[in-house]
């Protein structure tokens, strides 16, 4: 039980790091005059790599060249490719799954949606993108799933999205591309062959994202919570209090006090805590805890009469269906997503995707985005390697020409040049993103509402000093 918590925490730290600190996806552009790099991307609105636009017209945009996605060249001893199809395998989590959050089958969804999509169009130089094997690693057995990938060597690239993805290290020292949901920093650091969704984050670079979920609700005193079984989890609360507390001048906060040392899940309750926090005039609560903790911490805020004082920042509760059952409980509140939030509905990526994920009966939930992203980004390297391709060479295309790619605007953009490595918060610039960007809806009654105009808030990431975010899309 012990083990299958701290995998759970470590988890929840990434999460958590994503709604604080999602700046560290790549980013080449500046606050005041850049021209971004696009990279090769066909020649098609689901797969090009736009530049970013703000309000100040800061960026140059340019055209991707058209590439061809059609001539049909024979291959032989690629694992995975015939002359008629492209297959795939997906290694994720169903049995097991902690979290009770729709994973595999969602994510799943969200491949076979993109695979169709692009079937419609004629495939990938003649062939149709198959999935051909889906693997359940139950939480605990990733790494052998994985080997059973590499042995059988049957499929061309590997799609994964887990909680507990021991096997990516093999997976990645046997060269087989793998696309996955990056919410695990660690696994996936300055490994070359593994693309998660995001480039890799830093764990505990300073960020403005809940410094100013705090100054548009006019907080001035905060609490920054975490569980003590995981050092991870410890960590982030500090790196958020750190945060807070840093800004605090800048935006009339009092103090941050971090609570590192919950117990998990908060089987004794929190009316303790929740008592302090009311002596010392708390109304902010910044959180690396799971959902389903959240839900007792605003319960109890209700019990005490403090649910209208005290805005909650959630770190992973961007879940439709868990956020309608709690109806008007997190009115207020904020939470923030790993890719432009589904609420941004004139969004051309956004569109595409209901448009497909409906073809199947949705769900349109996160880990269907995620099955979305991985697939597009898979499909655009295959076609900017060309008819002639395999592993090898779809990995060298990625690290070498896609220095700007947004997953058809869904996220600022990522440099595959550099950003398999994550950056500290002494060298941000590296391996990291030249602005920190982050987004962010609301909760109200039981549904998400968007809170700016554009689906990014972004902030220079070489100056520090607290400004007000640019509101920015990627489309």
């Amino acid at each position: 039980m012990r083990r299958r918590l701290q995998i759970l925490l470590c988890t929840l730290l990434a999460f958590s790091l994503l709604a604080a600190a999602c700046g560290n996806s790549g980013d080449d552009e500046t606050a005041d005059t850049t021209t971004t790099t696009t990279t090769a991307a066909p020649d098609d609105d689901s797969t090009t790599d736009d530049d970013s636009t703000t309000d100040d017209d800061s960026t140059t945009d340019t055209e991707p060249p058209a590439l061809d996605r059609d001539t049909f060249v024979a291959i032989e001893g690629v694992p995975g490719v015939s002359d008629e199809e492209i297959a795939v395998a997906v290694l994720s989590l169903k049995e097991g799954n902690i979290l009770g959050t729709c994973i595999l089958d969602c994510y799943v969804k969200g491949i076979q949606a993109y695979f169709d999509y692009q079937n419609s169009l004629g495939g990938v130089f003649g062939r149709d993108l198959v999935i051909d094997k889906i693997l359940d690693d139950e939480l605990g057995f990733n790494q052998p799933k994985a080997l059973e990938i590499i042995a059988d060597g049957d499929t061309l690239v590997t799609f994964g999205a887990t909680l507990n993805p021991t096997g990516y290290g093999d997976l990645n020292d046997a060269g087989v591309p793998t696309f996955n949901w990056g919410i695990q920093a660690p696994q996936n650091n300055g490994r070359f062959n593994l693309f998660p969704h995001l480039a890799v984050l830093c764990g505990d670079c300073t960020g403005r994202a809940v410094p100013y979920q705090m100054s548009l609700k006019g907080a001035t005193t905060a609490v920054s919570l975490g569980y003590k079984i995981s050092p991870e989890s410890q960590t982030c609360s500090r790196t958020v209090g750190a945060a807070i507390d840093f800004y605090g001048d800048d935006l009339g906060i009092e103090n941050a006090k971090v609570y590192d040392d919950l117990d998990f899940g908060l089987p004794n309750g929190i009316a303790t805590q929740v008592t302090e926090w009311k002596d010392l005039g708390v109304d902010f609560v910044a959180s690396c805890l799971d959902l389903n903790a959240m839900k007792k911490i605003a319960e109890e805020l209700v019990r005490q009469g403090l649910r209208d004082e005290i805005t909650l920042q959630h770190p992973n509760t961007y879940d439709a269906a868990f956020v309608a059952e709690t109806g008007d409980l997190f009115d207020g509140d904020f939470v923030s997503a790993q890719f432009t939030p589904f609420e941004f509905t004139e969004h051309p990526q956004i569109q595409l995707y209901n448009e497909w994920v409906d073809k199947l009966d949705g769900p349109s939930a996160e880990q269907t985005m995620i099955g979305w992203m991985n697939a597009l980004l898979f499909v655009d390297g295959l076609i900017a390697t060309g008819p002639v391709f395999d592993r090898a060479s779809l990995v060298d295309t990625i690290n070498t020409d896609f220095t700007a790619h947004t997953y058809g605007g869904l996220t600022l953009p990522i440099d595959w040049s550099r950003q398999h490595e994550a950056p500290t918060d002494d060298d941000r610039l590296t391996h990291g993103a030249v602005q920190e960007c982050t987004t962010l809806v609301q909760m109200q009654g039981g549904t998400f509402e968007t809170v700016t105009e554009q689906p990014w808030l972004c902030w220079p990431q070489d100056d520090l000093s607290w400004q007000e975010p640019v509101e920015t899309t990627f489309s």
